[in-house]
């Protein structure tokens, strides 16, 4: 008996040492990351509107050699498929309409007509108020009306105002300017543009948006919808987290079907007071036919961890009540897609998406998030080809069909490689394929398309290719922080 005992006491003892050693592991495994972050001092704030400057995005003043995300600096130039591209063709217009003031901009806005091309010349500009409206001419996908600056990204309009421009007209079109919010209260500068109602196939494009709550806000008005929107290589941040109980989203749209954002940049958006959550972009409000793409997501760029919850993408984040949405609706979005986005360092999760129906989540990269929920009951989601750190969750009888996602869930007992080193230095951004042969797997077991698609780096991807993570061509997508 005495023999039993000694080696059931020599077992557990084993197995408790055994858990010990582990866990002083995975300890020790964190260290450098809190270490770092803890030491680091750098106050990186953004300064991307000094009129001096030639460029609408100046650089930063030199920083210590501290260890933190981005070595150094933070520029938004560093990744050149997301954000302000050049130019866009624009219609043949009617006429154009010059203005170099601000009563000239508003006069021009509120009296526009269908065709006009309203081209703000360069300079800063600065208007104050609660609102301000455009004109209710009775355009055309035809004989759009469009406001632009005269040079892509030199046009400065700030704004003390709690809504900016409210776009409740069809095929208006936002172009080149960089929009500055310029209130003291946090809670006043709501949105750069209020986009309601009838203002179907709006184009907000190459424009900037900074400190602003929720800089785009799209939703319903008197039961009609503005559908089939475009916010297309924009860039939108905040130069410090916001102090308000207002929703803290710089894409927030409601209601409106058929929408697509792509290739935008959206970072810092932390919401310290309230419910603490804020998010890059959602969609909810029974929504249906939404896409979301080709989006860089950086939930914060600096080694400082604020309290709260910052979520990178979400169908149907921030929820609505049923009675609220497009015809009653039971889920928040149906039939929607997220795709080639790369979302990172966020503190929670990196896609949330609860009362969803037939979304797809198909090849993402997720960096240093906790991960993909799905949730509530009813909720159903394909997610395949994604790559990511953290887990995929169903919550509250959520149901989803995953497929061939790799993932690195940093436990000692998993096969996966850790993304560190599957990827060139994806703390600064840098997502270049360094580890091969961990992907090869997942990137033969990766289905084929059945119809062509457009990658990150905006590489096409033709139908019968595939590929894993939102990276097929990195040819040129990603150039050095520092």
């Amino acid at each position: 008996m005495k023999k039993v005992l000694k080696l059931y006491f020599l077992f557990c003892g084993l197995m408790a040492n055994a858990f010990l050693f582990t866990a002083l592991i995975l300890f020790i495994d964190k260290i450098p990351s809190q270490l770092s972050q803890a030491a680091s001092k750098v106050s990186d704030k953004i300064n991307a509107y000094s009129p001096e400057s030639a460029h609408y995005l100046s650089t930063l003043t030199e920083q210590p050699e501290t260890e933190d995300y981005y070595k150094g600096k933070f520029r938004p130039t560093q990744w050149p498929t997301v954000g302000p591209q050049k130019q866009y063709q624009l219609f043949n217009t009617h006429r154009f309409v010059h203005v170099n003031s601000e009563i000239d901009l508003i006069t021009a806005i509120k009296n526009a007509r269908p065709g006009d091309e309203i081209v703000i010349q360069n300079g800063n500009y600065l208007l104050e108020g609660k609102r301000f409206v455009i004109s209710e001419a009775r355009t055309s996908p035809h004989t759009p009306i469009v406001v632009r600056a005269a040079t892509l990204g030199r046009v400065n309009l700030y704004l003390d105002a709690v809504e900016g421009f409210v776009i409740d007209q069809p095929n208006w079109q936002i172009e080149g300017i960089n929009f500055i919010g310029q209130c003291d209260n946090h809670s006043r500068c709501e949105h750069a543009l209020h986009i309601v109602g009838a203002a179907k196939n709006t184009v907000i494009r190459n424009n900037t948006f900074y400190d602003f709550n929720a800089a785009l806000k799209i939703n319903e008005l008197n039961n009609i919808y503005p559908d089939n929107g475009i916010v297309e290589s924009n860039i939108f941040g905040m130069n410090e987290p916001r102090h308000t109980h207002h929703s803290v989203t710089p894409i927030n749209l409601d209601h409106g079907n058929n929408w697509q954002i792509r290739q935008n940049l959206i970072h810092d958006f932390i919401k310290l007071d309230g419910n603490k959550i804020s998010y890059g972009a959602y969609m909810k409000g029974g929504i249906h036919g939404g896409t979301i793409e080709q989006n860089l997501i950086i939930c914060n760029t600096k080694p400082t961890q604020f309290r709260g919850s910052q979520v990178g993408l979400s169908f149907g984040g921030g929820g609505m009540n049923k009675q609220d949405r497009r015809g009653k609706s039971d889920f928040e979005v149906t039939n929607s897609v997220m795709k080639n986005n790369i979302i990172m360092h966020c503190n929670d999760v990196g896609i949330y998406s609860p009362r969803v129906k037939d979304i797809v989540i198909n090849n993402n990269i997720l960096y240093n998030t906790l991960g993909i929920d799905i949730r509530f009951q009813g909720s159903t989601a394909a997610i395949f080809n994604n790559i990511l750190d953290g887990r995929i969750k169903d919550r509250d009888s959520a149901k989803s069909d995953r497929k061939n996602n790799y993932i690195d869930n940093n436990s000692l007992f998993s096969s996966s490689l850790s993304l560190k080193t599957v990827f060139e230095d994806p703390n600064q951004g840098n997502f270049r394929l360094k580890q091969l042969e961990a992907l090869r797997k997942a990137i033969l077991d990766a289905p084929a398309l059945t119809e062509s698609s457009v990658d990150f780096c905006n590489s096409t991807v033709r139908a019968g290719q595939s590929y894993v993570g939102a990276i097929y061509d990195e040819t040129g997508c990603f150039k050095p922080s520092y």
